[in-house]
């Protein structure tokens, strides 16, 4: 029998060379780690290119009255359905309320849309509605949720954010303004690069921050890598509707996206978040002193850094292949900003037109407005999704 010494010994040997293998040279175990893309790994509807489809045919052509309609005429018709009645002015006019500006129509309003009789009487009110500054003030609160504003910090001392009411007022603004969307992504990605002499751009970029923070931990390089992890999960979840929050530990299970890819888009936003102890982050720093290069931490552990990497697309979703030009950081993340705003982007139209859907319906025509992935939903109108994108 081996004696309890010799085991001890086998076991200790064991342990250093485990030890050993996990310290390999990093660069080595990422690109082992890391699968190309592969024509396979795009199948996936959402990765496909955004395409106009025709209108299909009906054989009720009277119901219809707009290219929305066809489609989802098509979709009953296909499953043997009929349209529901249609709905009377008193319940339209409280849908559209409800909808655009988050409150009911005062018994006057609907006496007054009621007495209309006009041709228009129904986009006059639509038109009427988005004008309200109410308007913003209601659909901000989506995005909002998107973007995880908070007023505290969160965590156990929860302090307050004393000017985190400036990036709220910002999107309030911006939606009553009409500003397109390409501007509003663009702006809170890296607004302070894009128009730098203009403080509403920089305020866009809370957008990055808005999450929950640790001012007073006392690792500061913990504290930023945290940031900077919660930063790149929300710009996928939100802009791209991917969740890419595992991915900072290991290689998404389910989907196209290495831990390699993670800390790759990571890059783009590090060297713009240099927290300072017992404050709190709510914009991106200029660039000044330099930050230690963009590395992979291995397992998600900030403790272990393992190989550089410099900022790149997402793979999966860079269907043109685009590389990334600038080689100043600031421009590197205007760079990004406009990458996920082209019109070839495969993501970022069908994200926004599902969610607005969603909230004007209950139900996105993906029932997962979050995640795109291959865990999600299949839209149930994937025509009409690229139609609207």
């Amino acid at each position: 029998m081996i004696s309890l010494t010799t085991r001890w010994l086998l076991m200790t040997v064991a342990l250093i060379l485990a030890c050993n293998i996990s310290s390999l040279n990093a660069e080595e175990t990422a690109k082992l780690s890391e699968e190309p893309i592969t024509a396979a790994d795009r199948e996936h509807w959402s990765f496909q290119p955004v395409r106009r489809p025709e209108l299909p045919v009906l054989k009720n052509k009277q119901w219809s009255r707009t290219p929305v309609d066809h489609f989802i005429l098509a979709k009953l018709e296909q499953d043997g359905l009929q349209p529901a009645p249609e709905a009377s002015r008193t319940t339209l006019i409280r849908r559209l309320y409800f909808d655009v500006i988050g409150l009911p129509p005062l018994p006057e309003e609907i006496d007054a849309f009621l007495a209309d009789d006009s041709a228009d009487a129904y986009e006059q009110l639509v038109d009427r509605l988005l004008a309200s500054p109410h308007y913003g003030e209601r659909w901000a609160q989506h995005w909002l949720d998107l973007a995880r504003f908070a007023e505290t910090d969160g965590f156990e001392h929860d302090k307050i954010r004393p000017d985190a009411w400036k990036y709220r007022d910002w999107v309030i603004k911006a939606l009553n303004a009409d500003m397109p969307y390409d501007q509003f992504v663009r702006w809170q990605l890296a607004g302070d690069v894009i128009a730098p002499e203009n403080p509403e751009a920089k305020i866009a970029t809370a957008f990055c921050l808005s999450g929950p923070d640790m001012p007073d931990i006392n690792s500061q390089e913990e504290r930023r890598h945290t940031l900077l992890n919660e930063m790149t999960s929300t710009v996928g979840s939100a802009f791209m509707a991917l969740q890419m929050g595992c991915a900072q530990c290991h290689d998404h299970k389910y989907d196209p996206i290495s831990t390699v890819d993670f800390y790759r888009m990571r890059a783009f936003f590090e060297p713009a978040v240099k927290p300072v102890k017992n404050r709190s982050v709510t914009m991106l720093a200029s660039l000044g002193k330099p930050v230690a290069p963009s590395r992979v931490m291995l397992r998600g552990d900030w403790r272990q850094p393992g190989p550089r990497v410099q900022p790149a697309f997402l793979r999966v979703a860079n269907l043109q292949e685009q590389a990334v030009d600038a080689d100043d950081a600031r421009q590197q993340r205007r760079e990004f900003a406009h990458w996920l705003t082209q019109k070839e982007h495969p993501l970022t139209s069908r994200v926004i037109v599902n969610r607005i859907w969603q909230h004007h319906f209950g139900r996105g025509l993906s029932a997962t407005p979050s995640d795109f992935g291959v865990m999600g939903d299949l839209p149930t109108h994937p025509e009409l999704l690229d139609w609207l994108a």
